[in-house]
């Protein structure tokens, strides 16, 4: 015997029915809860926790003396839950980087066609920045972030952006107590200058062995944990 559904859950299914089925955008007001209630043949207690539900992890939105809306997606409900997703050790980051790899990798081959002379010279500036900020010893947390957005917005898709964009905080997240070498900070800024050379030279091949040999390093140092490494990102302190 299959087990029963509970009413909090069969309200959510109800919910996401109703938005499918009447073609609703984010922004679009819902019925009010009475409405729903009476119109899905459920209590209004059994709607109103399908519908807390449905607002933590980020599809409605309710608004103070106005109602029920269709939330647009983001990833902000899997950022709050990070930190009880992930276990902070060397296993989480190697798969974490494996999936970042095969994203940014895949990818950066098409950027090659899409990227204009304007672009290429602002991700030169992001990785000279990094570069003059590792020669004096300091992190570069902020320039790296807008570097890897910016290397994907030529293919303007904004699903894309807040993917790297996600996999970025994850990794900054579980790799944040790393150590940091001034070493460790100039190879990272070198990584990324290399990759705006190659792009600049408008080969993909060269720009996805650029790519490579710099999540190549990552990977490597990951697997020393004796040897403090700094990746993509460089550890921020606790808010």
């Amino acid at each position: 015997m299959a087990p029963k559904v509970p009413a909090y859950r069969q309200a959510q299914i109800a919910i996401k029915r109703y938005i499918e089925e009447h073609r609703l955008r984010p922004g679009d007001l819902l019925p009010s809860e009475g409405q729903l209630a009476r119109d899905m043949g459920m209590s209004r207690l059994s709607l109103r926790e399908g519908v807390k539900t449905l607002e933590a992890v980020g599809i409605l939105e309710a608004r103070q003396g106005e109602g029920l809306y269709v939330k647009a997606f983001t990833f902000d409900s899997i950022f709050e839950n990070l930190p009880y997703s992930f276990a902070s050790d060397g296993k989480s980051l190697r798969d974490l980087l494996q999936v970042r790899t095969a994203l940014e990798e895949g990818l950066i081959g098409m950027v090659v066609t899409h990227t204009t002379p304007a672009q290429i010279e602002h991700l030169h500036r992001l990785a000279q920045q990094m570069i003059d900020k590792a020669r004096a010893g300091e992190t570069f947390e902020d320039e790296d972030r807008e570097f890897h957005l910016e290397l994907y917005r030529p293919l303007n898709n904004l699903f894309l952006n807040r993917l790297v964009e996600l996999f970025w905080e994850v990794f900054r997240r579980l790799h944040g107590s790393a150590g940091v070498t001034h070493w460790n900070l100039e190879q990272t800024a070198q990584d990324h200058m290399a990759i705006v050379e190659a792009l600049r030279l408008k080969k993909p091949a060269r720009v996805t062995q650029a790519m490579r040999t710099h999540f190549q390093q990552i990977n490597e140092r990951l697997a020393t944990p004796s040897t403090p490494l700094v990746t993509d990102v460089q550890p921020t302190p606790a808010p």
